[in-house]
């Protein structure tokens, strides 16, 4: 059996007498599968950074909110780097500064503006507030701001999605020669709102909680 999770889980390591034993995988939550006790499992965790690693394990204890798993961290496999591929959901104001089609350099004096609705390290979905129509391969120059932090962005357009009326409604786009420290500077803004996200979480769990006791 194969599982998966990104969230609600713990790492611990089961000591005797002071000395490790065994390295532990806790994970809580709601609904989970039935495994028998003894019985082997593959585990595959990702963390908030989108890092993904798979674990060979021996089920310990199962409850209906509670899994304890003893694992073998030495034989841990790492996946593909799965953040480069998870989107996260915003809404953020960007500028559009120049859109390059074929060897032709289009300005935008004053910049156009735009919204980003959901972001990963790889591009962007976003809206551009024109009545100018984008082509597949159009390269945008863009900025914004993540967490205080100014970003300049070049995006070839990959989609333009439109919708049911045939109306534009935004593009999908992949960023263009990105240098690490701005796919730094875009993975710590995905995590900040991941643990926002997860916060939120907690906290409408308490209150459903506190309302049904």
């Amino acid at each position: 059996m194969i599982l998966e999770c990104s969230k609600g889980f713990s790492f611990l390591t089961r000591k005797v007498n002071g000395k490790p034993i065994d390295d532990i995988l806790m994970i809580k939550a709601r609904n989970l599968p039935s495994l028998i006790t003894g019985n082997l499992a593959d585990i595959i965790i990702t963390t908030r950074g989108g890092e993904r690693q798979k674990y060979f394990c021996k089920v310990a204890l199962c409850t209906g909110n509670q899994l304890r798993l003893i694992i073998d961290a030495e034989k841990a496999k790492s996946l593909e780097n799965h953040r480069r591929y998870y989107r996260i959901k915003t809404a953020i104001n960007c500028r559009i500064v120049d859109v390059t089609r074929g060897e032709e350099v289009i300005p935008y004096n004053p910049n156009l503006y735009g919204k980003i609705y959901d972001i990963n390290i790889g591009g962007v979905f976003m809206s551009i507030e024109t009545d100018e129509k984008y082509h597949q391969s159009d390269l945008i120059s863009l900025t914004t701001v993540l967490d205080s932090n100014k970003l300049e962005l070049s995006a070839r357009v990959l989609r333009v999605q439109t919708g049911d009326d045939g109306e534009i409604v935004g593009y999908r786009c992949e960023f263009v020669s990105i240098s690490s420290h701005k796919e730094d500077m875009i993975s710590s803004y995905i995590n900040h709102l991941q643990i926002e996200e997860r916060r939120i979480e907690m906290e409408i769990e308490k209150l459903e909680k506190g309302l049904s006791e």
